[in-house]
């Protein structure tokens, strides 16, 4: 059991999600720059570090699968830019809500793809996590069923960036996977930010370069979790749950939020449903 829980992809996918945490913090201190605008500044200093360390390091920039790669980079960036959508479109706790609807479907193309066993009570014990996030954030149904379909898009095309990772497995640095995901959403998000473009001064340069370091750390971690064989995807995907917690101490400390009895009460469901899980989970 403790070989499990202190895994090198458990303690990554932990460290990923308080960075993801992190990131998303910052994004509050740079609010006249639109979604597309923080996805094009990130993703260009991402890149721009994995570009250093791959050159320090020797590495080749092209990657032994380039295929999988080119996939996971367009995956991602259409999670990313659906994702960064619906956070200005709808409200904020909607739009988590919809993007833990990812590991619903990452734990089905596990299942579908890579031919992992899950019974049924890691099923359920799924179930009772992603209730606790809907008990933790709540869920708002007068939305535009548009903004619901961008919203699904984003859970399918986060659910399946854990499949495709795996697919790769270790045969490519996880710079290079970045690499990929970094240079494609660049050139996706300028689309929108070019014509649209918005000069950042010195201290919106000062965000972006921390928002940019802290989010390729959060992808670095991430990619080294998943790329980790010792845990289920579906399993790892699930622990991302951990992200809201972090959101809520975040939240308390920093921006004076507060919370009620239903938050605690969704906090013990995500516990539980990862401590079962991890209890559960197929030898």
């Amino acid at each position: 059991m403790n070989k499990i829980i202190f895994s090198k992809g458990v303690q990554y996918m932990i460290i990923s999600a308080l960075c993801f945490t992190i990131m998303q913090s910052l994004i509050k201190f740079t609010p006249k720059f639109s979604s597309f605008h923080h996805v094009f500044f990130r993703s260009i200093v991402g890149w721009i570090l994995c570009v250093l360390v791959l050159s320090y390091q020797h590495v080749s920039l092209k990657g032994k699968n380039s295929k999988l790669l080119i996939y996971r980079g367009i995956i991602g960036t259409v999670s990313m830019v659906s994702f960064f959508y619906i956070l200005t479109k709808i409200p904020f706790g909607s739009a988590v809500a919809f993007k833990y609807l990812s590991p619903i479907f990452t734990a089905i193309f596990a299942v579908l793809i890579l031919k992992e066993r899950i019974s049924p009570l890691q099923w359920f014990c799924f179930f009772i996590s992603f209730i606790g996030i809907i008990l933790l954030k709540g869920f708002d149904t007068r939305i535009a069923f548009f903004d619901v379909c961008i919203g699904l898009i984003a859970a399918v095309s986060g659910g399946l960036l854990y499949i495709v990772i795996r697919k790769i497995g270790d045969d490519d640095h996880p710079f290079v996977i970045l690499h990929y995901f970094m240079l494609i959403s660049i050139f996706a998000s300028s689309i929108a930010v070019i014509p649209n473009w918005i000069t950042p001064t010195l201290t919106d340069w000062i965000w972006f370069l921390l928002i940019g370091g802290i989010g390729f750390i959060a992808q670095l971690f991430f990619t080294s979790s998943v790329q980790d064989p010792g845990n289920q995807v579906s399993f790892l995907a699930v622990l991302r749950y951990l992200e809201v917690v972090f959101a809520l101490i975040v939240g308390y400390y920093f921006f004076q939020e507060t919370y009620t009895l239903q938050s605690f009460v969704g906090i013990f469901l995500i516990f539980g449903g990862l401590i079962l899980s991890f209890m559960l989970k197929p030898k």
